[in-house]
């Protein structure tokens, strides 16, 4: 099998930088984590404190640190630092090789979409506060077996709340994570597009989509490529 990870992101509409940070970093006992931090507010602010949080959480899973450890750590650094003022949302995709299991870390007010590799769908949404607000504060952990198509999609606020909100988007996101005979950096493209046009492309907020994938792939393959874009 291949992990595959599609980005696909935009600022809110008449501002230059966005709230929204997404980073990915190599587990040291093998598989990759992808962590989305949201930023409360927009502008450099909130990217300044997305960027801190999402730097401090690949440091900590780059040594070795546990997801759920590395969500609490985060959050500690943000209430600590900001005295409870500042929240931020934190989302935490992991293909751990070693348990031969995806984790899914959340504490957002977003849900996490789960396509399992039958095509059955499931919804992440138990409520769970952001980090930076609370005192003591624990993270919802979710744990899914790795599998040849499995698909699980994060996002943003942005995305969530785009044009009539949650009614239309999450059935949009559902249905294009099922589309198993185009690639995966197509479906994140083709669905970040369809969310933006229910925003007229002016996005209100910040957005960021992230799919992660379990694709088919040769065994005997083990070359590793990278592909980004972004407007300068």
């Amino acid at each position: 099998m291949q992990v595959q990870i599609a980005i696909n992101k935009t600022n809110k509409f008449g501002q230059s930088q966005g709230g929204d940070t997404a980073e990915i970093v190599e587990r040291p006992r093998g598989g990759i984590s992808l962590i989305l931090i949201d930023g409360q507010g927009s502008g450099p602010g909130a990217k300044r404190i997305s960027s801190l949080l999402v730097n401090r959480a690949v440091s900590m899973i780059g040594e070795g640190a546990r997801d759920g450890v590395a969500a609490r750590a985060v959050h500690d650094y943000l209430y600590t630092m900001r005295h409870g003022k500042v929240s931020a949302t934190l989302t935490i995709l992991s293909v751990d090789t070693s348990s031969r299991t995806l984790l899914i870390t959340r504490n957002s007010n977003t849900p996490v979409i789960v396509r399992h590799g039958q095509g059955d769908i499931e919804v992440l949404d138990q409520e769970v506060p952001p980090i930076g607000v609370y005192p003591l504060l624990r993270p919802d952990i979710h744990q899914v077996e790795l599998q040849e198509n499995l698909r699980v999609a994060a996002f943003t606020d942005g995305i969530y709340q785009a044009g009539a909100g949650r009614a239309k988007v999450l059935p949009c996101l559902e249905s294009g994570l099922q589309k198993g005979d185009i690639s995966l950096q197509q479906v994140g493209e083709d669905l970040f597009l369809s969310v933006l046009e229910m925003d007229k492309k002016r996005p209100r907020d910040d957005m960021t989509l992230a799919v992660m994938g379990l694709e088919p792939g040769p065994a005997d393959h083990k070359a590793r490529s990278f592909f980004l874009s972004l407007p300068l």
